[in-house]
């Protein structure tokens, strides 16, 4: 039996009717709470720095909905993972977002993946997503040129456009009463040291005031938090792509995934069709060298010395398995052959002439003082501001419903 989700920080006191609510950051949980705040009535500012939504995490990813098979049951992110799937796709479909839902499929090539396929049927039938286990005809029934002993589907598992999503959020959010902002760099939030009743968000063009401030900015999430995240540092990782050379996409014709390392939040290599019919292939996961730094070369200064005085990344790379994964990311991030290795182990047609570089994203990784990563959601409240600290994959599946969450904790919130 499923074990029922633990639920985030108690909104606080009665709703009050019509806050002024500011939203920093218009990815797909900034815009999905903003779009919920607008249609109850609140009064709601949305601050973007870039000239455009989803330039970071919720822009340079995947593009798949997960359906929540590999999540922890009783996890938030199961919860909102699960919930999220099935409203993302209905919400694509009414709002003609690109959405082709051809299932994920899993593929172990050992006995030892074997028994992690039994582990992520066990989390789906925990978390009530639909799973299938079939055996090596069957992987090739679903995708020919994919080799196994066994694999695992999951048809809910989709494509989607995400930065078209998170436009047409704003889109909606406006059309409810939303004021959209974007070039406005959020550079520090203060909080009243008495029973004032609201913020100031210092930014790039003047302060203003809120009763309440959501901090929903992603990569640099926890920098606006203050002290509510001292025990926490934002580490990036770049996730890396390749992409499958046009003549050659026929090698996939959904989602092809290997039975993944369960120690590490990362899923692997995989190989993914999207909904422009490119296939791409990764993403790595090696340390990034600034928060928005894409380019392998990329450093940016003060985000490097930021990870490199924080007591929690040594501790993490004291660990043997981790080091070795970091290892191996970099050798992946250099060598487009690294990535068609590990891809061949899943479609051995592959070649590595068949891959050409793609794009990059950094993933916004919450590492704790001891070293851990911290793998569930995390929202933190502060006296006027509530926190997102950490929503990284599956954050754009979990958006829907979990912005729904952050817009009634704004509501209820004392101030």
């Amino acid at each position: 039996m499923a074990r029922r989700a633990p639920h985030l920080p108690p909104a606080e006191g009665p709703p009050r009717l019509s806050p002024d609510v500011i939203v920093i950051g218009a990815g797909a949980i900034g815009a999905s709470a903003a779009l919920h705040l607008a249609r109850a009535g609140v009064r709601v500012t949305l601050l973007e720095k870039e000239q455009g939504p989803a330039q970071h995490q919720s822009g340079r990813n995947s593009g798949v909905i997960h359906a929540g098979y590999n999540l922890k049951p009783g996890s938030l992110k199961a919860k909102y993972c699960v919930e999220g799937s099935r409203a993302l796709r209905q919400y694509c479909r009414e709002r003609g977002i690109p959405m082709e839902q051809g299932g994920i499929l899993i593929v172990a090539r050992t006995d030892a993946e074997r028994a992690t396929l039994a582990e992520l049927h066990r989390r789906a039938q925990a978390n009530g997503v639909r799973t299938t286990r079939v055996d090596e005809r069957g992987i090739a029934e679903i995708e020919p040129h994919a080799r196994g002993i066994e694999g695992l589907q999951a048809p809910e598992g989709a494509s989607f456009d995400a930065p078209a999503y998170v436009a047409a959020l704003l889109d909606d959010a406006r059309g409810a009463g939303a004021r959209v902002e974007f070039g406005v760099a959020v550079r520090r939030i203060v909080e009243p040291r008495d029973a004032a009743p609201s913020a100031h968000v210092h930014t790039s063009h003047g302060s203003r005031e809120a009763s309440v401030v959501l901090n929903c900015a992603g990569l640099h999430a926890d920098r606006l938090a203050g002290g509510v995240a001292k025990d926490i540092r934002i580490i990036p990782f770049r996730g890396y792509y390749a992409e499958l050379r046009p003549g050659r996409t026929d090698l996939v014709r959904s989602h092809v995934y290997a039975a993944p390392d369960l120690t590490f939040p990362f899923l692997g290599v995989h190989l993914s069709r999207r909904t422009d019919g490119r296939v791409i292939v990764g993403p790595g996961a090696m340390l990034a060298l600034g928060r928005e730094a894409y380019r392998l070369a990329q450093v940016e200064p003060r985000d490097l010395l930021g990870t490199l005085s924080w007591p929690g990344f040594y501790r993490m790379m004291l660990q043997p398995r981790f080091r070795a994964l970091v290892q191996s990311e970099v050798m992946k991030s250099l060598f487009l052959g690294r990535i068609a290795d590990e891809a061949r182990l899943l479609i051995p047609a592959l070649t590595a002439d068949d891959l050409v570089r793609s794009y990059a994203g950094n993933r916004a990784q919450v590492v704790s003082r001891s070293g851990e990563l911290v793998d569930d959601i995390l929202v933190r409240q502060s006296a006027r501001g509530v926190h997102v600290l950490n929503a990284v994959s599956p954050g754009l599946t979990c958006s829907l419903p979990f912005g729904s969450y952050l817009a009634d904790v704004c509501q209820r919130k004392q101030w």
